[in-house]
């Protein structure tokens, strides 16, 4: 080959070169996504620190807070019980505000979703502790004051996987044991723990143990439970009834605990979902739900799904396969900005270790941003992430330097 061929080769391999890096630098990509996106390893902070986040953070004027289900107790050791944490973008500073549980009576293990944030102050709940149940607490915004402000029991409702949506200054949540029929209830109770009201005692005929936040439209309730009974059915070809198993539902009630309606039962198989952990629905301008299910679709890999508020026009708008280039197992709930969806799941990615996702509400669009690769990357997220600043924040329960989970940071731009 002559000089000038191998000029024009060698300019060609450099553009092929730069387009390549470009591909894989992009955001978006199947593959974007494998350098480690951990801002903060639990367990730096040594003794005391928090250890396998379950949650997710919260936006406090720019400083994110956040929760843990366990607290190191060694070096090499970690105990159930968790902290209340902040942590700033600019710098990366963290800051344990609180230790669970601090007293006898405190709570101990929150888990799932985000504090719930009102009037400068943080709302919260734990699994257990208190009576035993689980408690309500509060926390002020600047990580001070901390307060357990009510004991879940299981006479009126106990073991609270979520936290709370707010309607005409009163907080509203579910607990996924105990009330009536022991499958859970939904109540409301004052943001200073006073009148506390079950308005409804969930049954399986109807669906029970919901583990996730309710959603408010401005005048109804949504929600979804993790179980339900069989439905029993009868067929225009024969009188005999037969049972069809589900997976939970999606449901609507009015904030007084009336009009309770199931708006869709999750059925399973390659044309429904099967079974939510601790997610919620999220609204759209058209009064479009959207969600996911860990299990259900064409690989029982979970499933993520819009549904109107009517119960009409339930869609999968994308089935979960795994493997490299798709994430398995959503566990949490997405992040709806305009039209488009974010969010994570507990397995799937390039190390089957997890992955933060993006589809717009219309279906198209699905992308892996990142990959979670274990150490020191993060490895199972399974609750939401939140969007500050065009940039994804997120935790990880296990993985990062200690194996205990991470705080991550995906930028959007």
């Amino acid at each position: 080959m002559n000089p000038m061929g191998l000029q024009r080769l060698g300019a060609l391999v450099v553009l092929m070169t730069c387009l390549i890096a470009m591909i894989v630098a992009r955001p978006g990509s199947a593959i974007a996504g494998s350098a480690s996106a951990t801002i903060y390893s639990f367990g730096t902070g040594g003794v005391g620190d928090g250890a396998q986040p379950k949650g997710t953070l919260t936006d406090v004027n720019g400083i994110l807070f956040g929760r843990t289900t366990a607290t190191f107790k060694s070096s090499k050791k970690v105990k159930l019980g968790g902290v209340i944490f902040s942590l700033d973008p600019s710098d990366n500073n963290y800051t344990v505000v609180h230790n669970f549980p601090a007293s006898k009576h405190d709570g101990f293990n929150p888990r799932h979703d985000a504090m719930t944030l009102f009037n400068d102050v943080l709302y919260g709940s734990t699994l257990q502790g208190g009576k035993g149940g689980g408690t309500i607490f509060s926390i002020n915004g600047d990580g001070s004051g901390y307060a357990k402000l009510e004991d879940l029991t299981s006479k009126t409702g106990d073991q609270q996987h979520s936290c709370f949506v707010v309607i005409n200054n009163v907080l509203y949540a579910m607990t996924a044991a105990g009330g009536s029929h022991k499958g859970g209830v939904i109540y409301s109770v004052n943001p200073d723990g006073s009148h506390f009201t079950v308005l409804h005692d969930f049954k399986s005929s109807e669906g029970d143990e919901p583990h996730g936040r309710l959603t408010f439209d401005g005048t109804h309730l949504y929600g979804m439970t993790k179980a339900s009974a069989a439905l029993s059915l009868t067929s225009p070809l024969s009188p005999s009834r037969h049972k069809l198993k589900t997976f939970g539902v999606i449901f609507s009630i009015d904030p007084a605990g009336s009009n309770y309606d199931v708006l869709h039962y999750f059925l399973g198989g390659a044309n429904n979902g099967a079974t939510t952990d601790h997610g919620y629905l999220v609204l759209d301008a058209n009064n479009v739900l959207y969600g996911m299910t860990t299990f259900g679709g064409s690989a029982n890999e979970g499933v993520i799904f819009s549904i109107h508020t009517d119960g009409s026009a339930f869609t999968l708008l994308h089935s979960f396969v795994g493997g490299a280039n798709d994430g398995a197992n959503p566990y949490g709930s997405l992040l709806i900005n305009g039209t488009d969806l974010y969010g994570t799941t507990a397995g799937g990615g390039t190390s089957n270790k997890g992955t933060v996702f993006h589809i717009s509400t219309d279906g198209t669009g699905y992308s892996i941003l990142h990959s979670f690769g274990g150490n020191p990357d993060g490895e199972k997220p399974i609750d939401n992430v939140i969007m500050l600043n065009d940039t994804l924040y997120g935790m990880t329960v296990f993985g990062g330097a200690y194996n205990e989970g991470t705080i991550f940071s995906i930028p959007l731009q």
